[in-house]
């Protein structure tokens, strides 16, 4: 009788213990990330200690609050394609990030969108953060058929 009891309690601590992979918890996001590289929505940043004077970046804090160093938005939202400047040098945004789902966070910058909307955090690691714009189904479709040519699995 003892053991069918011991081996029930230890099932539920075990049970209660495992839970799902909660990367807007983590505490590894809360720190300033510089874009490395940029393919059809998906960021790629690296860990830095502070923003670099020409590279893109964002640094998450624990209050809700994100720091952009984003380049001025020319383009609403929802397009599709995105101008290239490789000549502009970033400004600084104060925006406020919340997490929508365990592995999904939305990010507000009320004076530039080029960084505000839902993403998927889809690596997270001491020094990378890759993040996936989420758009409407339709842009999505049209985003897929572009990654379907590319690889962007590293």
């Amino acid at each position: 009788m003892k053991k069918p009891i011991c081996i029930c309690i230890f099932s539920l601590f075990a049970a209660g213990g495992i839970k799902a992979q909660d990367r807007t918890s983590n505490p590894l996001l809360l720190q300033t990330w510089n874009l490395s590289k940029m393919d059809t929505y998906i960021y790629t940043y690296e860990k830095k200690d502070g923003f670099e004077a020409r590279k893109e970046g964002i640094r998450f804090q624990k209050n809700g609050k994100i720091t952009g160093n984003l380049i001025k938005s020319t383009l609403r939202y929802d397009t599709v394609e995105e101008p290239v400047t490789k000549s502009e040098k970033p400004d600084r945004y104060i925006g406020n990030w919340k997490k929508a789902s365990d592995s999904t966070v939305t990010l507000v910058f009320p004076s530039n969108t080029n960084m505000t909307g839902t993403f998927v955090i889809s690596k997270l690691t001491e020094n990378q953060l890759k993040l996936k714009k989420v758009f409407s189904a339709d842009i999505e479709k049209k985003l897929d058929s572009i990654r379907k040519t590319k690889n962007i699995t590293d």
